[in-house]
């Protein structure tokens, strides 16, 4: 229902799409097991000014219980227990994004893998058939797939290629 609500709310403003996601998982386990594994490989960047507005936007909280709002207060102090933090908005909102480009980004990698592979077995399928210049001559000094790019794109000449 909130998500319905939103959704004309920013339809009105910016023109974008709401997905709803659904959790299954033990809220302080989910953060745990997606922001770990990024923090132990030191892949988790945040800007400084972050961290201003981090701290500026719980002001307006009394002063005893003012850090618990904030985002590296809940961090630090998560465990797996159900509910050892009382307010984790700010991490499970930074858990739900790290999850979202961790997904993306593995897509992508796997995307540019296949192509890689695509590709390289075009240059040996090129190779085999003896097409644009490729040939046992040029195969003994290309090391890399990208020397044989170089060749295939040259002329018929092999310096061409060698010499850039």
């Amino acid at each position: 229902m909130f998500s319905e609500l939103l959704k004309r709310y920013l339809g009105t403003i910016y023109p974008c799409s709401v997905e709803e996601v659904r959790h299954t998982k033990q809220k302080e386990t989910r953060i745990i097991d997606t922001l770990e594994p990024v923090m132990n490989q030191h892949r988790l960047m945040v800007d400084t000014d972050v961290i201003s507005k981090d701290i500026s936007t719980t002001e307006c909280y009394p002063g005893e219980t003012r850090s618990q709002y904030q985002l590296f207060w809940q961090l630090t102090r998560i465990t797996k227990e159900k509910n050892s933090i009382r307010h984790d908005d700010r991490l499970d909102a930074l858990a739900m994004a790290v999850q979202y480009f961790t997904e993306n980004m593995a897509l992508t990698e796997t995307k540019a893998i296949k192509a890689r592979e695509r590709e390289q077995w075009e240059l040996e399928r090129r190779f085999i058939q003896g097409e644009g210049g490729l040939n046992v001559g040029v195969l003994g000094y290309a090391r890399t797939l990208e020397d044989l790019q170089k060749a295939a794109n040259a002329s018929t000449s092999y310096a061409n290629w060698l010499d850039s």
